[in-house]
């Protein structure tokens, strides 16, 4: 009975998240930024949580885990194709976009922009 309990607590925490996306693949562009072009690329596997209900984004990046909350959202205005986020923690603001499909992610911070691909097993909850 114990076993059967702590599985469905388990698998309730999974589906806690509105939707996870498991990244396959990063480039991060430092200042000076150049359109397309990764100053360190890799494919260690990484995952980005974003709870919208909660207004919550966690991204797990290689080795390093940040949270941050959702201070405002919308369609990114010049291009329709992406949402954007606003996302805050105790280090400061950070834009992240999401395309329609689910399949890129950009992090966009003042000193390095993060593009992420997520792969196929990315997952929606609703």
């Amino acid at each position: 009975m114990k076993k059967i309990i702590v599985l469905l607590l388990l698998t309730g925490g999974m589906y806690a998240q509105e939707q996870v996306f498991n990244v396959q693949r990063y480039c991060i562009d430092e200042q000076p930024f150049k359109q397309g072009e990764c100053n360190i690329a890799g494919n260690e596997y990484s995952f980005v949580f974003l709870d919208t209900q909660k207004r919550d984004v966690v991204f797990f990046f290689t080795t390093t885990k940040m949270k941050y909350k959702i201070v405002d959202s919308g369609i990114f205005s010049r291009d329709r194709n992406f949402t954007f986020y606003t996302l805050e923690n105790e280090k400061g603001q950070v834009e992240m976009r999401i395309n329609q499909q689910h399949t890129k992610i950009e992090f966009l911070y003042p000193n390095n922009h993060i593009y992420l691909t997520v792969g196929k097993s990315t997952k929606a909850v609703n």
